[in-house]
């Protein structure tokens, strides 16, 4: 038996927050994948959640940064080397796409 996905399914973490939305094709890939599951609904899938939360098994790429107000920034700023303007560079792990 098929599965619909609703167009827009939340991304549930382990503590039953919505972590992020996702487009549904995504949301097929990760459970075809076996990286979330189908919460139970009737009709279509609205929400997934994780089969096991990234702290069990991700490996940190670096040290955390210092806490701001604004939170976490996924831009910088860099200068270019001969001249004194400057350009907005999106951080690496912000562009990562499934």
């Amino acid at each position: 038996m098929s599965t619909g996905y609703h167009p827009r399914v939340a991304l549930v973490g382990a503590g039953g927050s919505v972590l992020r939305y996702l487009p549904r094709a995504t949301a097929a890939a990760l459970t075809g994948a076996g990286v979330v599951r189908p919460r139970e609904a009737v009709g279509r899938v609205r929400e997934v959640e994780l089969v096991q939360p990234a702290s069990t098994h991700a490996e940190r790429i670096g040290e955390p940064s210092t806490p701001s107000i604004t939170g976490v920034r996924f831009t910088r700023w860099v200068r270019l080397d001969s001249s004194a303007s400057r350009i907005v560079e999106h951080h690496p792990r912000a562009t990562y796409e499934f």
